[in-house]
């Protein structure tokens, strides 16, 4: 009887011996007891015998409930929604929505972002070995992985990888990332990659999947495009592709994938995902409602999405992104080159109301894009003081006129000139900072253009006074694109025209350094800068919207640098449980 608990023992000799007492009661005697009763007797009797029985149940049911505890275990099945077609499930070409998140699921690389948004080994065994002068990566790979047809995983997976992605024959769009890099095979489970410079943010490049060079090998450069194995991809990943489902038009409806027994990670617990695929997100919001898909996530900047976070049967997660609504000051302006009309237009600014009135809550106050990554970025209460402000103007010289009540200087207005694009976020969130802005007592005129026309028209030719634009950071800061005086014409992205040769240094000492704490120290000091000399406003960040059936549990996503990491915890996500003694 080891193993079972003494009271269950006791109880279940308890019984024992009371099914022995009951063998000298005849069935024939408990009738005739049973007909010697009135009706009134019977229906009592009957009664309290169901009574008893029913007790005896919920007792049963209450005494396995309190001496067993639930675990997970393997079963069930999830389905959720995405928003267009899978076209390329291939690392060296996925750029929509449903690739990278097929991708992500199906491939692995030899690093990974965990549901903290951490870099930790995928496919290598360890961090990667740096050389002295930074420049050199040794990387010794996991043996006995497998690939899902059951080929085994080497080095020469991984160089294959990276030639193709290097070859432009291939036509992949992370080609010019890869560019200043080579890669060396030292053995079936070791490979070295070697960088032109030393670059901070390259290890981050390592989390690129890899593909199967037995599977693509065979593929010559120009069908690479057009090959099967875009869609019926063969990964190393948690989940495999178990069918694809087309309608007579081609127009894939849904693929659904099943666990990888031979996962080194350990075989993931849930059976089956289902991806659906939708025209439109009010498609996807409305399969969500009626129970044809259990899940779905979106990005509020950019959607006409809203979903309440307390929506019955599901649990709502919202992860921070590295995706901020940003105001920018052309600095080459005559009027926003002089601070003091930009600190007064940021403390006219009410970031709160924004969050509220255009995302519904749905978007965080936002802190600093550059310590992100870092962990060092915390939410800061934004002032907002309309007395200061107007202070700040009368310094500058802008008085207010009083037979206009408008601000003048040398009889020149004080206009402001707010550009964006027709997204329906970025129009509100102009309109509410405009509304705001002509409590100052100036004048804003508001343009709002498509986006290619924005883009053409606007922003490469710097034409504006100040510009309200998304902004989007990846899994490292590196500021260059965006601040760096080198970058202030296009195709650069220092949109601002801001130069300082301060922070020039604070940004390539960062970017040239694999030294974290050294590139953490860089950042938080160019942090600092930025934010004292009011170069742009940062009115919110945004957040990955994602709704998962209550039935799928342990799910434990805290950041993410893109929403198709949020399966990076899919091992441990479950719906089926056992119960086990305690």
């Amino acid at each position: 009887m080891n193993g079972f608990p003494q009271n269950l023992i006791s109880y279940t000799k308890a019984s024992t011996r009371g099914l022995r007492e009951l063998k000298h009661i005849s069935l024939s005697r408990l009738r005739k007891v049973f007909s010697l009763m009135g009706k009134r007797e019977k229906i009592i009797t009957t009664a309290l015998l169901l009574v008893a029985l029913g007790s005896f149940f919920v007792s049963a049911k209450n005494f396995y409930y309190a001496h067993t505890k639930p675990l997970p275990t393997t079963g069930g099945s999830y389905s959720e929604g995405l928003i267009g077609q899978p076209t390329y499930i291939n690392p060296l070409l996925d750029h929509q929505e449903p690739d990278l998140t097929l991708t992500n699921l199906i491939f692995s690389g030899l690093y990974k972002y965990d549901s903290q948004g951490q870099l930790t080994p995928d496919l290598a065994d360890g961090m990667p070995q740096i050389s002295g002068d930074q420049k050199q990566y040794t990387i010794n790979l996991k043996r006995n992985i497998k690939w899902h047809n059951g080929k085994d995983f080497t080095a020469d997976d991984v160089i294959f990888t990276v030639q193709a992605l290097q070859d432009p024959n291939y036509k992949s769009p992370l080609r010019a990332m890869w560019q200043a890099t080579s890669v060396e095979k030292l053995s079936d489970y070791s490979v070295k990659f070697t960088t032109k410079d030393v670059s901070g943010p390259f290890v981050n490049n390592l989390t690129l999947p890899v593909l199967p060079k037995a599977v693509w090998g065979q593929v010559e450069a120009q069908n690479f495009l057009l090959s099967k194995n875009n869609l019926e991809a063969v990964g190393t990943g948690p989940y495999a592709i178990k069918e694809i489902k087309k309608l007579p038009s081609g127009k894939v409806e849904q693929i659904s994938l099943q666990p990888f027994s031979d996962y080194y990670g350990g075989q993931a617990k849930i059976d089956q995902i289902i991806f659906r695929f939708y025209d439109t997100e009010e498609d996807m919001l409305n399969a969500f409602h009626s129970r044809e898909i259990q899940g779905f996530g979106f990005i509020p900047l950019g959607s006409s999405l809203y979903l309440d976070k307390n929506q019955p049967g599901a649990n709502v997660l919202t992860v921070p992104l590295p995706q901020y609504q940003v105001v920018f000051f052309n600095l080459n302006n005559a009027i926003l080159n002089d601070q003091n009309v930009r600190t007064a237009l940021s403390l006219a600014t009410d970031k709160q109301q924004i969050i509220n009135d255009v995302f519904k809550g749905n978007a965080l106050m936002p802190s600093s894009p550059f310590l992100f990554s870092s962990g060092q970025s915390q939410a800061v209460k934004p002032v907002v003081d309309l007395n200061q402000a107007g202070q700040l103007l009368d310094a500058a010289g802008w008085l207010i006129d009083a037979k206009t009540n408008l601000r003048t200087k040398k009889g020149q207005s004080l206009q402001i000139n707010l550009a964006t694009n027709d997204s329906l976020v970025n129009s509100n969130a102009a309109q509410t900072l405009a509304n705001q802005w002509k409590q100052l007592s100036i004048t804003v005129n508001l343009t709002v253009l498509p986006s290619k026309q924005l883009s053409d028209t606007v922003i490469k030719p710097r034409a504006f006074d100040v510009l309200l634009f998304p902004q989007k950071f990846g899994a490292d800061p590196d500021p260059f694109l965006f601040w760096h005086s080198s970058q202030v014409k296009a195709p650069g992205f220092n949109l601002t025209g801001f130069s300082d040769p301060t922070v020039d240094k604070l940004i390539i000492d960062a970017r040239t350094t694999t030294d974290k704490n050294k590139r953490s120290a860089d950042y938080s000091q160019f942090n600092d800068i930025i934010t004292s000399k009011t170069p742009i406003i940062l009115l919110d960040q945004t957040e990955y919207i994602y709704a998962v059936d209550n039935t799928v549990k342990n799910i434990t996503l805290n950041k993410l640098y893109d929403p198709s990491y949020r399966f990076a915890d899919i091992a441990s996500w479950y719906i089926a449980e056992k119960r086990v003694w305690k």
